[in-house]
């Protein structure tokens, strides 16, 4: 019995580490397509960028690289306001004390509403909800994500300078959860800093 009680203990990591390699597989298999399919875009539409910022609890951090591009015309045009489609595909690697370390895949479309500055920069808030997939669910020993599969919901503000407009930097607040699609649902809240840059 003891002999299948070890047998058991050195098992379950392995099983576990298994569990989590192939997951994270299938999320780098995924980033790559979407990479392929970035490439394909227009040069001088895409930009990149990084993201950093601490969770609401559990000390989890969170580190990513952006990779966005916008609608080439507004969707709505005023008088001073301007309404901008802008898409991300997000790579993240959340930094998890309590737990075992997570990578994050996902994509939001944001809604941004921008007006120029007297400097010839511009100012906007941005609106988004995406979704993301993550290696796995635990983030501390009493508090799992349930799901791989969560809702990403995003509120920020930010500024955009140069001659062609390529420089952003903003803050944004992230709400992540399944939306109750299985329970319990506990959610996390990120505040991220964000610096993008266009290259032609």
């Amino acid at each position: 019995r003891a002999g299948s009680q070890a047998r058991g203990s050195i098992f379950l990591p392995v099983f576990d580490f298994t569990m989590s390699i192939r997951s994270l597989h299938k999320i780098l298999m995924t980033a790559g397509m979407a990479a392929a399919s970035l490439c394909a875009l227009p040069a001088h539409a895409l930009e990149w960028g990084v993201a950093a910022g601490p969770a609401s609890n559990h000390g989890v951090k969170k580190v990513s690289v952006i990779a966005g591009w916008d609608r080439q015309a507004p969707l709505w045009q005023g008088d001073k306001w301007h309404l901008d489609l802008h898409h991300e595909v997000e790579l993240g690697y959340w930094h998890v004390p309590e737990a075992s370390d997570i990578v994050e895949f996902g994509y939001s479309p944001f809604l941004r509403m921008a007006r120029p500055t007297q400097g010839g920069g511009s100012f906007f808030v941005e609106a988004s909800v995406g979704v993301r997939g993550l290696s796995h669910v635990r983030i501390a020993p009493t508090k799992t994500m349930s799901t791989a599969f969560q809702f990403s919901d995003q509120l920020g503000m930010g500024y955009q300078w140069g001659s062609q407009q390529q420089n952003t930097v903003g803050v944004r607040v992230q709400h992540e959860s399944n939306a109750s699609i299985k329970t319990p649902n506990p959610g996390i809240n990120f505040g991220l800093l964000y610096y993008q840059r266009k290259f032609q």
